[in-house]
């Protein structure tokens, strides 16, 4: 008997595999495609948006920076430093204030009151004025025995004058007693008007009261801000100085500024603001090759405003680096982002 096997069920599970295979090659391009490739180099570009060109040099001893910020110097978030109700804010937003000036008060009553009571204590000398007196009569009445004494012997008994010397001891350790004691009031009112002070909130510096977050009549916990406060007579000006630029720069350099408005030509972009270089950052930029400086610039009629762009000119009076590779060791500086090779 002959047996025919049949070549069909062969061949349909060839033609599966064959249309698995297309299909998985199929999915695995959709998805490479799909998916964005990594560079081969991942070696960080200098900004060609910004280009160095813009960094005029074309006087010697100076150099222009554009795009410097403008920033303000001092600001501050003035806080209650002990829990209260707030009896009133002196100054509104927009007011100037002077340093030194209190300008939040809290309700103190109660400090005032311990207070006048500690400073009649430590002026109360009444105690160590009896004492001194004591003193003195006690002294004199020794001295009287001991001369009696002197005329004639035993005239006094020794009992009597060992008394009268233990009077006068201690009537001198009254007064030093009192003394203390009066040091003691004295150091208790110090610290009754310590806390006392601490319910007035005093400005640290001439500024501008920018905000006022708390008012007459709320309560407040220690830390609780209640004024911000800025100063706007000296203003910052940030910029980031190229590094041809780090050995001709230095700290203490006059500065003139100008407020460069983008797609603007206003009349108060040709005014110029003096300062001077405060600080150059140690640290270089291994992407952009720059260093973060920023000076300090009189700001008299409160031009300068946060936040506007302006061109920094530094007069450095030095010829620039301009073919240094790397800083020199003992410049202090040193490049971020790894190596450069």
């Amino acid at each position: 008997m002959r047996v025919f096997t049949s070549k069909w069920p062969w061949l349909t599970a060839a033609a599966l595999s064959m249309g698995l295979f297309v299909a998985s090659n199929n999915f695995t391009q959709a998805w490479q495609n799909q998916t964005p490739r990594l560079r081969a180099s991942t070696t960080p570009q200098l900004d060609d948006s910004d280009p160095e060109e813009q960094v005029d040099r074309s006087i010697a001893g100076q150099v222009t920076l554009p795009k410097c910020s403008v920033k303000l110097l001092h600001s501050v978030t003035l806080a209650s430093d002990r829990p209260g109700l707030i009896s009133f804010v002196e100054p509104r937003e927009g007011d100037d204030v002077r340093k030194d000036q209190e300008i939040v008060f809290l309700k103190d009553d109660a400090l005032v009151a311990l207070y006048n009571v500690s400073k009649l204590k430590a002026e109360n000398d009444v105690n160590k004025r009896f004492a001194e007196k004591s003193a003195a009569v006690a002294k004199a009445e020794l001295e009287r025995m001991l001369e009696a004494n002197r005329k004639l012997r035993d005239t006094i008994i020794a009992t009597e004058v060992d008394r009268a010397r233990l009077n006068f001891e201690k009537g001198i350790l009254q007064g030093e007693q009192a003394e203390h004691e009066q040091h003691v009031a004295k150091a208790e009112m110090e610290k009754a008007a310590a806390e006392l002070k601490s319910c007035r909130i005093e400005a640290p510096f001439d500024g501008k009261v920018r905000k006022v977050l708390k008012h007459k009549g709320e309560s407040v916990t220690q830390g609780t801000p209640i004024l911000e406060l800025v100063s706007t007579r000296i203003v910052k000006v940030e910029g980031y100085l190229p590094v041809e630029d780090l050995w001709s720069v230095k700290r203490g350099d006059p500065v003139e500024v100008q407020i460069d408005i983008p797609d603007r030509d206003l009349e108060i972009e040709k005014e110029v603001f003096h300062g001077k270089m405060y600080s150059i950052d140690p640290t270089v930029s291994n992407v952009t090759h720059r260093a973060r400086i920023w000076a300090e610039v009189q700001n008299p009629d409160e031009k300068l405003i946060e936040g506007l762009y302006a061109k920094m000119t530094i007069k450095h009076g030095r010829r620039a680096a301009g073919t240094a590779k790397k800083a020199p060791a003992a410049s202090g500086i040193k490049q971020t982002g790894g190596s450069k090779e």
